[in-house]
């Protein structure tokens, strides 16, 4: 069975190019692939590294990277040192 859930994480890489990047999620192993089609849409379709960001992911078990989002928010009332 396919496990998901909702965690917060920060941006570890944006690539702009390719619109994708992996996000850090403290609560779940691995890091969580991030395509610009899962960033909220009134977020935009951008990230930098260090960004806290909500993510709603699913596992995909088998695949390179352990964790897709499949909807991620910026979370601008969590920005500052991520453990301060």
């Amino acid at each position: 069975m396919t496990r998901s859930g909702t965690s917060v994480g920060t941006v570890v890489r944006w690539d702009e190019a390719t619109g994708t990047g992996l996000v850090d999620l403290p609560e779940v192993p691995g890091d969580c692939w991030v395509d610009a089609a899962a960033i909220d849409p009134r977020a935009g379709t951008s990230l930098r590294a260090g960004q806290i960001v909500e993510v709603d992911w699913t596992e995909t078990p088998g695949d390179e990277r352990p964790l897709r989002a499949d909807r991620l928010m910026p979370r601008n009332d969590l920005q500052g040192t991520p453990g301060a």
